[in-house]
Parts: structure tokens; C-alpha cells; sequence
């Protein structure tokens, strides 16, 4: 017999009643053989709630985790009791602060900063916000509390980053600051908060606070911030189907992992999904293990450092891969890499990017999709080391595509990228679709640039057409389909913009003839293969 809703729980659910981080319910999870094993229901995984409660029973919460008013001695499992009546018993708390607009509730929390200013940088304040939302999302009877004049906002601000943080960054908060001042501060950030998560709901309020982060950091966005425009290409580009089973080698804060779910359960709410990431730093691993719980994702999660990349490539496979991984990342391998340990090669020691391609595709199902993002010099690098490889990928067929994207997409860069779209390679060469969408976009700001709906829409048009064989009629000017032997005759070269013909914005002038033009153009052009070499061969004495 199929268990009534109410007698079953997700593990988000364990985390909000028990009053913990979803960080402790997976380790409870991992490390106890005793813990209650989930069950498939619906392409959901749920735990019976009996279960669990008598096992929390088990459990006491230490001194430091109690909340104001809880006596020593409590266990989460009473907890768990309690918070559940508690939800049952008390009706929704109007907020008087429901209708404040989220810029103005967004402008309190920069006021806010104004006193931990002393103590916090502005990205380490950020990470304090994202936390704050994580906790007022899954601690609602704590946050009752507040409301209720049970306990000060500034008390389970302090209480939530203790307890709530995942472990690894908790540490961070111990230093904060002390006296009337830092806890007015507090209190009003958690306030401002509150609003934003009424407002605009817990998660679209993470990814909001993510950009703002991701500007903070500047350069440092790279790592663990990939802009709603790269993110919504990358998902439609890959086009994801149920049942998902998807995974990132450099998740960053989750959002390409939590835009993939999404995408799929618009089909099919029902669907099981199976997540898994990498995060490069434990900073990273916090955010994205916050960001995916608030889009009640359950995700397997680990951080390694970038160095792990240099090891052979893990067993798993996936059916999707899906990466916006740091570009140009020096001194990733300790050591040259091994020869043996790459399927078209080894990746020259001073660039990671053919090293994060190989890995990815290693990381397929024979039935595997990716999308990745790239510099767009990976795609016509003369490196000698990079060429190869990128020769090995076309010879093999690992390349369905590459779409170049224009500039002033990033926080962290201005620098145009490239989505590859990648397979699990058949072992011969395959045609290969180009599409040049460099002058899509408008700028919203001095320095960032968004696609428009209905860009998006017409380069998952162009993809999905071509997927079902039908060209790419209607968008000659913006994608090309080549041939391999064109990819031979232009030296593996990958660059849309070198096959895509586009038509003359102006007649061009009677003294420079197309044949003229050819040849300032080839000119350029070996100017710039001596320049890479020059470059190329200084790096190689430098042993880089």
C-alpha cells in the first residue's frame, strides 16, 4: 500500500522540522547504516516520517545547536515533534512588510552593512545574506519566533550561521561583531531578509543575492557564478530530458545544475533526477549545496581542488554534463601531464581548457550529451598540444556544435565565450553545426550584457532543427553546417566566424576587390599564428 503524503518526508523536510542545515541530514544519511533508508515514490525519493522521528529520537542536539527556551537534554527527534505541530497548529503570519518592493527591501540590506562594515568585506557580507536566506527558508519556526517577540532577529541571525552554515564556513561567523551596534545590524539585515523571501520566494531570492555577489567578487565570479543568460543557453542548447541523470566537474554555486532540473520537470513534474557536482572550493560547496535544497533538488555533492583534474578520469558516467569550469587555468597539474591518461592527448600544463573538454567527455554515457562553456580561443588555438586534441575531438565525432556567444556576458570577464556542445565520441567523423551569435544581446548596464527570449529561442530553434535533420534553413546568416574535410582544410580550425558567410552591410568600394581583401585577411591571420607561436614557445622554456 502506497503511504498517505502526510506520513512521508524529503530530506529538505527532515532538515526544516529537525531545525539543521540539509548538510547534516546527508551526513546523517552517509555515515549512519541505521538512518532510515528513502524510498522511490512518484520519481520522488521520501522517508517514512514514523522512521525517522524514532531515529532523530536517538539523537541529542549539543548545547551550542539550542534554540532559546529548549532545555538540555532535547533530541531533534522531540524537535521534529514539535515543529510539526507547530506548523500544523499555527496559521500563516501576514507579514507587514509583504508589499515593500524587493529594491527597497535589497537597499536595507546595503544600509545594514553600513554596521558590520568594520568587520565583513562586501563579498563576505554576501555570503552572510545567502546564508540568512537559506535559514529563514528552512527555519520558519524559528523565524515564527522572531515575529512573535519570542527571541531577537539579531539572536537567530547569530543562531542560523551557526547552526544552519554548512560546516565548512560556519567558522567564518565567530568573529562577528559583538556589542548593540553589530546586533541592530544583524537584526535588521534578517529583517530585510525576511522581506525579500516573502517578496520574491527563497530561491529567486539566492539567485538574485548570487548576482550581486558575483559583482562584489569581480574576477573571482568565475569560479562560482554563471550569469541567467550562459546558464539559459547551456540548458536549452543541451536540451536535457527525463529521466535526468546530470552532473557538473566544476558546479560552482549549483545554478547550472538547478536550471537543469527545472528545465526537465517543466515536462514532467514527476520526474527523478539524479545530481551530482563537483565544487572547486569549500566556499563554493556551501553555496551550491544551499542553492539546490532551496530548488528542492537533492544532489551529491564533493569538493576537490583543481589539481584532481590531472588524476585519470572518474568511472561514473552520466547521461548530461553540463560546465561553465574556469577558463585558462594555469599550473592545474602539478607535473606535465600524463600521456597515458588522455584519450587525445595530454593538455599543455599551462591551460586547463582541453583538459576540462577530454574530462567531460570521459564522463558520458554512449547515449551522453554536454554543454560547455569555453574561451573562445580554445576553439582556433594553435598551442600544438591543444590542436592535437582538438583534431583527436573532430576525428572522433565528439563535436555536435560549437554557438559563440557575444561579449560582456560575465561579471569576471568581457571576453566572448563558446558553448561546445559535445558526445560521447562514435568513433568516427560526424558533421559538425556552427552557429555565430556574437552580435546577440544588449547591454542593461556599462559592463553586462543579457540575450533576449526570443534570441533564446532562436538558437534552440537552430540546434533543435538540426538535431532532427532539417538544417538550418531560415538562419543561414547566424549557423553553418561543415563537413570534415572543411575542418581538415582549415586546419582544425573551429571558429563559426571563418565559415559563416555573412551578406555586405555596404557595397564594398571599387579598389578593394574581395581577392584584396582575402589577402589582408590571410596576412592578419599569419601575423596572429606567429604571435600564438612566439607565445607558445615562450611558455615551453619557461616549462610551463
Amino acid at each position: 500500500m502506497t503511504p498517505k503524503p502526510e506520513e512521508r518526508v524529503s530530506r529538505s523536510d527532515i532538515a526544516r522540522l529537525a531545525g539543521v542545515g540539509r548538510a547534516a541530514v546527508s551526513n546523517w544519511e552517509r555515515r549512519h547504516p541505521d538512518f532510515p533508508r528513502p524510498v522511490l515514490i512518484e520519481g520522488d525519493e521520501s522517508f517514512d516520517r514514523q522512521a525517522v522521528m524514532t531515529w532523530l529520537n536517538g539523537r541529542v542536539i549539543p548545547r551550542n545547536a539550542l534554540r532559546e527556551g529548549e532545555a538540555p537534554g532535547l533530541t531533534y527527534g522531540a524537535r521534529f515533534r514539535q515543529s510539526r505541530q507547530a506548523r500544523q497548529e499555527r496559521p500563516p503570519t501576514p507579514s507587514q512588510a509583504v508589499n515593500i518592493p524587493p529594491r527597497q527591501s535589497e537597499e536595507r540590506l546595503w544600509a545594514a552593512f553600513d554596521g558590520l562594515r568594520d568587520n565583513l568585506a562586501p563579498e563576505r557580507f554576501n555570503l552572510l545574506v545567502l546564508i540568512l536566506v537559506y535559514a529563514r527558508a528552512r527555519d520558519e519556526e524559528g523565524w515564527a519566533a522572531v515575529e512573535r517577540g519570542q527571541t531577537d532577529a539579531s539572536r537567530w541571525a547569530v543562531q542560523a550561521l551557526h547552526t544552519l552554515a554548512d560546516p565548512a564556513v560556519a567558522p567564518r561567523w565567530r568573529d562577528l561583531p559583538p556589542g548593540e551596534r553589530g546586533g541592530l545590524a544583524l537584526a535588521e539585515i534578517a529583517r530585510a531578509v525576511d522581506q525579500l523571501v516573502r517578496k520574491l520566494g527563497a530561491a529567486e531570492t539566492f539567485r538574485m543575492l548570487l548576482g550581486r555577489l558575483a559583482e562584489a567578487q569581480g574576477n573571482k565570479a568565475g569560479e562560482f557564478y554563471t550569469p541567467p543568460s550562459v546558464t539559459r543557453a547551456l540548458v536549452d542548447l543541451m536540451a536535457p530530458e527525463a529521466p535526468l541523470d546530470v552532473y557538473d566537474p566544476a558546479c560552482g554555486a549549483g545554478e547550472l545544475l538547478a536550471a537543469t532540473v527545472s528545465r526537465v520537470r517543466e515536462g514532467n513534474a514527476a520526474t527523478s533526477s539524479q545530481v551530482g557536482g563537483t565544487a572547486l572550493n569549500t566556499e563554493s560547496l556551501s553555496l551550491a549545496r544551499m542553492n539546490l535544497d532551496l530548488h528542492e533538488v537533492d544532489a551529491r555533492l564533493d569538493s576537490r581542488a583543481i589539481e584532481a583534474l590531472c588524476a585519470p578520469s572518474p568511472t561514473r558516467r552520466f547521461r548530461y554534463v553540463i560546465s561553465n569550469p574556469p577558463f585558462n587555468i594555469r599550473n592545474w597539474c602539478r607535473d606535465d601531464p600524463d600521456s597515458q591518461s588522455w584519450r587525445y592527448g595530454p593538455p599543455p600544463r599551462h591551460n586547463a581548457n582541453f583538459a576540462w573538454l577530454q574530462r567531460v567527455i570521459d564522463q558520458l554515457t554512449p547515449e551522453g550529451r554536454a554543454a560547455v562553456v569555453m574561451p573562445n580561443g580554445a576553439a582556433f588555438s594553435e598551442n600544438p598540444r591543444e590542436r592535437t586534441i582538438r583534431t583527436g575531438l573532430v576525428e572522433d565525432g565528439c563535436i555536435e556544435g560549437l554557438v559563440s556567444l557575444p561579449p560582456n556576458l560575465f561579471h569576471s570577464t568581457a571576453i566572448g565565450v563558446t558553448i561546445w556542445l559535445l558526445r560521447h565520441p562514435p568513433r568516427r567523423p560526424h558533421e559538425i553545426i556552427l552557429i555565430d551569435a556574437t552580435n546577440m544581446g544588449r547591454m542593461t548596464t556599462r559592463t553586462q550584457r543579457v540575450l533576449a527570449d526570443e534570441e533564446h529561442r532562436i538558437l534552440s530553434e537552430i540546434i533543435e532543427g538540426w538535431r532532427q535533420c532539417r538544417g538550418t534553413i531560415g538562419h543561414d546568416t547566424l549557423a553553418t553546417i561543415v563537413q570534415p574535410d572543411e575542418v581538415r582544410r582549415q586546419n582544425y580550425n573551429l571558429n563559426p566566424r571563418r565559415y559563416i558567410v555573412r551578406p555586405a552591410a555596404r557595397p564594398i568600394a571599387s579598389d578593394q576587390s574581395v581577392a584584396a581583401l582575402r589577402q589582408e585577411l590571410d596576412r592578419l591571420h599569419d601575423e596572429a599564428l606567429t604571435a600564438d607561436a612566439h607565445v607558445t614557445d615562450l611558455l615551453r622554456r619557461l616549462r610551463w
